[in-house]
This record gives structure tokens, sequence and C-alpha cells, in this order.
């Protein structure tokens, strides 16, 4: 999973920078993304719904590992 990256901070215009950084996030990161047979484990820390296991997952170390909810 490759996220797009942030607007770079160029010159002095911190204020339409930290829009852009804002309207940025608000777009890549608003929900847990479901997983699917094409996204890799590959980078640790990756947070997904499986769907098909109907709990959330996690990547560490090259694999999928379910974090399990309590009732």
């Amino acid at each position: 999973m490759s996220a797009p990256h942030p607007p770079p901070p160029l010159g002095d215009k911190w204020k339409s920078w930290a829009e852009s950084m804002n309207s940025f996030l608000v777009k890549s990161m608003d929900r847990l993304r479901f997983k699917t047979s094409e996204d890799s484990a590959a980078e640790d820390g990756i947070l997904m719904w499986d769907a098909e296991e109907e709990c959330p997952v996690v990547s560490k170390d090259g694999a999928w590992i379910k974090i399990q909810l309590d009732p």
C-alpha cells in the first residue's frame, strides 16, 4: 500500500501549505481500508479491515496479524 505524498512546504506561505496539508489528510486518512488480495504486508504497521476474517489486521514481519476484538 503506497500512499500519495503530502504537499511540501514552499516559501513563506505557511497558511496555504497548512490548508493543502489539511486537504491531503482528509482525503488520504479518512477511514480504515479494506484489505484486498493485492495488499502486501511488506511494510510493518499497516492497519486494515479483513472482510473475510471479519476483524482488523496489522502487518508485521511480512504477514497479516489478526487483532482480536473483545465481544
